[in-house]
Parts: C-alpha cells; structure tokens; sequence
C-alpha cells in the first residue's frame, strides 16, 4: 500500500512540474492566452493529489517515528519504575533490619546475664499436633537441644531438636512445653504448659497452683528459674486472662506476650545459648 502511495505520489508530482515549467515557459514567452489558463486548471489536481499523498507519507513515516519514541518513552519509564521498587524494597528491609537491632540489644540490656545468639527462621512446618519452625542456627553456633528461644516480647519456646547448622523449635502453647512460673504481684508459683485444646485460641495454661493463691486477670507471669529448668528466671510468659476453680485447685489461662499463635509473622527470634559468665 505504501508502495503504490509513492508510485502515485511521484507521478502526479510528475505530471505537476511538468505543467508548472509549459505553464511558466508560456508565461515567459509572454503567453498568456487561454491555453495558459487551462494547462494550470489541469495541474491542479495533480499539484493536489501529489501534496496530499505526499501529506500521507509524511503522516505515515511520523506515525513510525512517533511509536519508536514511545517506545523508548515506555522502557525508559520501566527502567524508572524497577529502580524505584528496588529502592522502595532496599528501604524496607533497612527499616526491618533496624527494627530487629533494636529489639535485640534491648533484649540484650534488659538481659545481660544472658548469652543470645540471633537466628533467622527458614522454614515453617505446621501439622495437627503442632507448628515447628526451623531457625538457620545449630550446634556449630553452640545451639543445643531445650535451650530457650525468645523474642523481644518474651518467651517463644524451646529448641526441640538441633543439627550442625540449624535448629527446630516449638512454641510454648504446645502441649510439649513445660515452664516453671511466677506471677509479678504475688509470686504465686505454678507450672506454664501447652493445652491442646487452648492451642488454637494462641492460649497456655498456668496449673499445680495453691488453691488459695492470690491472682487477678492482668496479672503478669515470669519464668521462676532454678536448677532443674531449662528457662533463666524472670523472662515474660505472658499474663492472665481466665481464672477458674476446680478440684486440683485453680487452672489458669495465660495469654503469651510473644505472637505464638501467628508463627508466620515471626521471622526472627533469641536463643539463650548460656550465661555471660560462662563466656
């Protein structure tokens, strides 16, 4: 199509000069009689069909040229739009990763006794007995089996199972869990343990607690320590939220301060790999 366009175009332009130069020799020649006249009306539509094909060519080759500007319009813009996803992604891992240094040194200072070994999840594992989550920490970074694992809340679980370079761990509303406990106002003892039937409520319960024990819901629960538990004392369990009378004396329902029950929102936790004295 473009082709015959040209075909055209070069014809009638043609077909123009030609009648443009008889035209003007008569005129030089001082012709100007009736001939003249229509040797110009005849030029005329071809002078118009050649400017008006050559206005199409014009147009089409515009249209090509119009398209490969944008065309790099459209790549330099992506190129744009890349590079400000990579800084808007550079930008939120920074602010995470400040985030976590914050929670960790205070952590670190709030417990300085405390040897603490960063670690970051790697992967989750959920089932209907319980949810693991596998940390990129082990044995070679001095990871050992029922060691303690904390977040900045408080405490999260325990480590279940250790290899050289990783380690599983469960949460504390899990019916494998066990800690000796303390409630600030009082300091009534009891034991903290997963219920299978709270679990999916993000809840643990507090028993082997004296009937006449004074608590409150609010009140809030520490790890009690001593020589047989694998927990350091004073760490945050969580606080109460249900109290209830029964034959063996009083169950209590402990909400947990860490975010057990949403373990994906977890990405990072502590592990309490000793004492700063044993460094």
């Amino acid at each position: 199509m473009r082709m015959n366009k040209t075909k055209i175009f070069i014809i009638c332009t043609a077909v123009a000069v030609l009648l443009a130069l008889v035209t003007a020799l008569f005129a030089a020649i001082g012709f100007t009689g009736p001939v003249r006249s229509v040797l110009k009306t005849v030029a005329k539509p071809f002078e118009w069909c050649g400017t008006h094909i050559a206005n199409s060519v014009n147009g089409f080759v515009s249209v090509f040229a119009d398209y490969d500007r944008l065309v790099e319009d459209n790549e330099a813009l992506r190129r744009e739009v890349e590079e400000l996803k990579k800084e808007t992604q550079d930008s939120t891992v920074l602010r995470e990763e400040n985030a976590w240094l914050k929670e960790y040194l205070q952590m670190a200072g709030e417990h300085a006794d405390l040897q603490l070994c960063e670690a970051r999840v790697i992967a989750r594992a959920t089932d209907n007995y319980s949810t693991v989550l596998t940390l990129n920490r082990g044995t070679a970074h001095g990871v050992k089996v029922n060691m303690p694992v904390l977040t900045s809340d408080g405490v999260f679980g325990y480590v279940k199972e250790a290899g050289l370079d990783w380690c599983k761990v469960v949460s504390l509303i899990e019916t494998v869990s066990s800690i000796g406990a303390y409630t600030d106002r009082t300091g009534a003892l009891g034991v903290v343990q997963g219920d299978v039937s709270l679990r999916g409520e993000g809840l643990c319960l507090m028993t082997y607690i004296d009937k006449n024990a004074d608590l409150r819901i609010g009140d809030r629960v520490y790890t009690s320590g001593g020589e047989e538990s694998n927990y350091p004392p004073d760490l945050l369990i969580g606080e109460i939220v249900s109290i209830e009378a029964n034959d063996a004396g009083l169950s209590v329902k402990i909400r947990p301060a860490a975010d057990v029950g949403r373990t994906d929102s977890v990405s990072r936790l502590m592990i309490v790999c000793g004492y700063a004295s044993e460094e």
